[in-house]
């Protein structure tokens, strides 16, 4: 049997996604793989199976690291794989966490420490929790909830009609999410679901909840 690396076996996702939007394209770097895996798709995608849809007039790249802040080394190296293609223009690096913090916020409450069983926090706005929320413990906001813990119990996002607004966690075992009226319950499994590697968040996908990592946020809200 041949060795696998971490991005082979964790996730079925390939180094390099390359994805369009509105003004340009993103690359998404897979965080679970090595710089080597990254630049070697990245070289495969860019001079072999992207070459023909990457040529033409000036395109605008935005490069997402997940939950890794690249280096300035790192981010030399993915400039001199792409430089082949003077086409591509690379605007920015963007990590889970840059990405978030560049999205509005009309209005934020912060709350600080575990949100307790029977405890409700309410807020016209965005809600970050740097904490867990613990079973029967809710938090409802007009805007997105982020949570720098563990997800247990009810979070409701955008529950004034915003179908917009996303629910973040470093983990998800929710009892209940809610996003505007669409409710998704947690799966009944009997057992621990097991620890992401990685923050994810809840959004609406043609009025049924989805999840997807953090990372994929920016490619989404920049979509809409």
């Amino acid at each position: 049997m041949g060795h696998q690396t971490g991005c082979e076996t964790l996730r079925t996702r390939t180094p390099v996604t390359i994805k369009g939007i509105r003004d340009g394209l993103v690359f998404i770097l897979h965080d679970e793989c090595s710089m080597e895996e990254i630049l070697e798709d990245l070289e495969e995608k860019v001079n072999g199976t992207h070459s023909q849809l990457l040529a033409g007039p000036l395109i605008k790249v935005t490069i997402q690291t997940g939950n890794r802040k690249f280096s300035a080394e790192q981010e030399a190296k993915v400039r001199q794989t792409l430089s082949s293609h003077g086409n591509l223009i690379i605007q920015e690096f963007l990590s889970a966490w840059d990405a978030m913090m560049q999205l509005p916020k009309p209005s934020q409450r912060v709350h600080y420490g575990t949100v307790r069983s029977g405890q409700v926090i309410e807020h016209d706005g965005d809600v970050v929790v740097i904490g867990d929320i613990n079973p029967g413990g809710q938090v409802l906001a007009t805007g997105d909830i982020f949570v720098m813990g563990t997800l247990r119990g009810m979070a409701h996002a955008g529950c004034k009609g915003n179908e917009e607004a996303v629910i973040a966690a470093v983990f998800f075992q929710p009892s209940q999410l809610r996003i505007h009226d669409v409710i998704s319950r947690a799966p009944d499994t009997g057992e621990t679901q097991p620890l992401e590697t990685e923050m994810e968040f809840a959004y609406l996908r043609e009025r049924q909840m989805a999840v997807d990592k953090l990372s994929h946020l920016y490619s989404i809200r920049a979509r809409d």
